[in-house]
């Protein structure tokens, strides 16, 4: 005997008519065509929230940047400080205070300047790249960072005995690496004269002197 799984068949396809139902003509009555319909109103779907979101975060920007404008500030320039300050509202919310409460976002104005001066405060640091003293790897160059060493003329200025200490205080794997010679490559690193560290670093093996 035949099996047709009529069932599960006609199952599957009151589920798509039911799904359909609305469409006009033939899309809402007859399986081929409300399946076609569906699926294509599935694509439409998925591609229209992408347009919702993308047309309301344009919106919100605009009021924002309304709003930052009337303060003497730009939109970028808040949406930088704002990150620099590490704050949590979102474009909605910013939105919304900028339209209904001039004072509250006044404060947020004021939140933002502060996070630009800080985040210029902390560009000012500089940082060199002390992996490339001869025996300086990634990770004694963040034990050096996190002793405050972060740069060339910083190591250079540094004692052999202070750096003994910091590799010390990093663990027993460290305490075999010899320091001796860093401050030395450092103070040419610091002055530019990459050719007399380049002939230093040649001499040396891991940062000893052969």
């Amino acid at each position: 005997m035949r099996v047709t799984n009529a069932p599960a068949s006609r199952k599957r396809r009151k589920r798509m008519l039911t799904a359909a139902k609305g469409y006009r003509g033939r899309r809402s009555k007859l399986y081929r065509y409300a399946s076609d319909a569906v699926d294509h109103g599935l694509q439409y779907q998925y591609r229209d929230r992408k347009n919702r979101k993308r047309t309301f975060r344009y919106l919100w920007q605009i009021r924002i940047n309304a709003a930052t404008r009337a303060a003497g500030m730009t939109y970028s320039r808040f949406i930088e400080g704002l990150k620099a300050a590490d704050c949590l509202l979102d474009r909605k919310v910013l939105a919304d205070i900028a339209a209904t409460d001039a004072a509250a976002f006044a404060t947020i104005i004021e939140k933002a300047r502060e996070g630009l001066k800080t985040k210029a405060t902390t560009a000012k640091i500089v940082v060199d790249d002390l992996t490339k003293i001869e025996g300086v790897g990634p990770k004694i160059n963040l034990l050096l960072q996190a002793a405050g060493i972060n740069t060339f003329a910083q190591l250079a200025a540094t004692a052999v005995d202070r750096l003994k200490e910091v590799l010390t205080g990093g663990g027993a794997r460290f305490k075999l690496w010899d320091p001796t010679t860093w401050p030395e490559q450092a103070a040419l690193a610091a002055k530019g004269d990459w050719a007399a560290f380049k002939k230093l670093t040649d001499e040396l093996d891991a940062g000893r002197r052969v």
